[in-house]
């Protein structure tokens, strides 16, 4: 049986416990008007910042941009549809002579691929030709994505060489038909639109698609970006191009500078107050087997839960100071400390 974790009138805490993350470096007080903002406060902080200064690339320019952001190590185009890390690709391309015109097989050409599909904001500049979110890929398969939302493929109607599915939804909350990115770059989808949700939060309200709702990521999206940016960290080709789309457009993905803001703006806690977070560690990063709990205040809570995602308790925690976590499937997860006088919260990350 699940149970609802009712978080009114609590007063939540969070530290995330996730795989070490790269980190870009942004300039020397980009940030300085977000430090110590969460929620609301933190996104609306981020999106000034990302926003002040930002100069468009037309979208015929963006031919011309992709040589320097989206290059591999050896001078080929960095295509996320295509590439394998740690494998063989199935095929590269070069830059200026592969380039789209017309395909009918994969590995044809590449053209510009819009992670978030321009028919869900009618080709509205500046979103049309964002570098951040406009990115060199196989034309036949951005053909095959279409305007799909992004999701987790249950059943697959088409598979291209590199992995990445097409195919029946069967992450909770959606049913419908969605594209799936192969793992390894499944963060750096994820954190795209979160950037996105910040730079363009006053655009969103009237944009289409599944993807998103009221002016935010729909739930069912939240949910499953949160677990990709938790299972894929930030990776060198990120910090890389975080830091050649800056040199162009003058804007920084934030959350591939500091990933931690995103639990920040939308993790069960994000703006809650954080009186107890000095009082609970709970280790190693990530969980593997077991994890660990340490207090370092004679108070005990009254309960320990652990919840899934959606807020649903999954067990009870009885041992005071460790869990095992072997039999639990990966994923992204949080505790639920229950105290005579509030509660806390730890957010972490199974992974075997």
């Amino acid at each position: 049986m699940f149970y609802l974790c009712n978080m009114k009138k609590w007063i939540l805490i969070w530290i995330c416990l996730l795989p070490v993350f790269a980190v870009a470096q942004p300039p020397a007080g980009y940030y300085d008007a977000a430090e110590g903002l969460s929620g609301s406060a933190l996104k609306i902080a981020l999106h000034n910042i990302i926003s002040a200064g930002f100069v468009s690339t037309s979208y015929d320019g963006l031919w011309d941009v992709y040589p320097t952001t989206d290059n591999k190590p050896n001078g080929k185009v960095w295509d996320m549809y295509s590439d394998i890390p740690g494998g063989t690709a199935p095929y590269e391309f070069t830059f200026v002579t592969d380039q789209c015109g017309n395909y009918s097989a994969e590995g044809d050409c590449y053209n510009r691929e819009h992670t978030v599909p321009q028919s869900w904001f009618s080709s509205s500049s500046p979103m049309v030709s964002d570098i951040f979110q406009v990115v060199p890929t196989d034309g036949k398969v951005n053909g095959q994505r279409g305007d799909l939302p992004y999701g987790e493929v249950g059943t697959a109607n088409w598979t291209s060489l590199n992995g990445s599915k097409r195919g029946t939804c069967d992450f909770p909350g959606y049913t419908g038909t969605v594209f799936e990115p192969i793992d390894s770059f499944k963060g750096d989808f994820a954190r795209i639109y979160f950037y996105m949700c910040v730079r363009y939060k006053d655009e969103m309200p009237s944009w289409t698609g599944e993807s998103f709702s009221s002016g935010d990521l729909s739930t069912w999206t939240e949910n499953m970006l949160l677990q990709w940016h938790a299972l894929d960290p930030v990776s060198t080709k990120e910090i890389d191009r975080n830091n050649d789309v800056f040199g162009i457009q003058h804007n920084r993905n934030p959350f591939v500078d500091n990933p931690d803001w995103v639990y920040s703006i939308w993790g069960p806690t994000a703006g809650m107050e954080t009186d107890f977070q000095q009082y609970i560690s709970v280790f190693p990063n990530p969980a593997d087997e077991t994890m660990n709990i340490r207090y370092t205040t004679s108070e005990r809570p009254e309960n320990v839960f652990l919840c899934d995602l959606q807020g649903r308790v999954i067990a009870e925690v009885t041992s005071e100071n460790q869990i095992e976590t072997i039999n639990i499937p990966e994923g992204f997860y949080f505790l639920k400390f229950i105290f005579k006088n509030g509660i806390a919260e730890k957010e972490f990350v199974i992974m075997h």
